[in-house]
């Protein structure tokens, strides 16, 4: 395994492995109409015009069609949303009926360097997300429970958005996060608890057989978070055995929510 010195190298990394890994995509989009009629799940794409992004962004919306407007639905935000559909998959094939009132809500990158790595401007795709997309997204149900999940580049960006707005999810999902060095300060996850009126629940992990980096950075901050006494943050940490990076995503997002019932 290959040691990486900094974030850039690491990214250099994945954008040669993402090559190999976006073969698969074509499966997983012509997977969505099936699923969405074995499944018996409506399948949209909407355009949210960004004002705060200067752009159109292009959501995926997987919704089961019992769902009414008057029950309580627990919705999550997928980042990587163009991989979402497997992941949604994987999702009602394990938990099935239990979270029959989940919406998946999937965002589709246009510059993922741009949004997602809090050294650029991760800022303001924070931003578009809480204050542009979930308004439009939520505006005709009542919510009882929002999740943010991401993996990778977007696993660190579930990290950075939990320490800068952490009331607007209830949990948070990071799979092999990464670059994540300026994130793991213990001041970050006691300002978290200490601004936090309900439970917040993080979930983050990696692969024993990921990128050196990843498991450095995640393993630093499991140590820092070991010992430290809150009130309402709850976190748990795990190893998932035998995985690399690009094998890790979907088992973390289905840990991620195992206490979700």
């Amino acid at each position: 395994m290959k040691k990486y010195r900094n974030w850039q190298s690491c990214g250099m990394a994945l954008s040669k492995d993402m090559r190999n890994y976006q073969l698969i995509l074509f499966f997983l989009l012509t997977s969505i109409n099936i699923f969405s009629q074995v499944k018996n799940y409506t399948i949209d794409t909407i355009q949210v015009k960004s004002e705060i992004l200067k752009e159109s962004r292009s959501i995926i919306v997987y919704k089961s069609s019992s769902i009414l407007s008057s029950d309580s639905v627990k919705f999550i935000y997928i980042l990587d949303g163009e991989f979402s559909g497997y992941g949604f998959q994987r999702l009602k094939e394990q938990f099935k009926d239990s979270i029959s009132n989940l919406i998946g809500i999937g965002i589709i990158n246009t510059d993922k360097r741009r949004d997602l790595l809090y050294i650029n401007s991760a800022d303001k795709f924070l931003d578009f997300i809480t204050s542009e997309l979930i308004p439009i997204a939520e505006k005709d149900y009542k919510v009882k429970t929002r999740i943010l999940y991401g993996h990778s580049f977007a696993g660190a960006f579930t990290v950075y958005s939990m320490i800068n707005k952490p009331k607007y999810f209830d949990y948070f999902i990071a799979s092999s996060p990464t670059p994540i060095m300026g994130l793991i300060n213990k001041d970050n996850f006691q300002k978290i608890d200490s601004a936090s009126r309900s439970k917040i629940f993080f979930y983050f992990s990696f692969g024993s057989k990921d990128l050196g980096q990843v498991r450095k950075w995640s393993q630093r901050l499991k140590d820092n978070l070991t010992g430290m006494k809150f009130t309402n943050l709850v976190w748990k940490f795990e190893i998932l055995e035998g995985k690399t990076h690009f094998r890790s995503g979907i088992p973390a997002l289905l840990n991620g929510l195992n206490d979700l019932q």
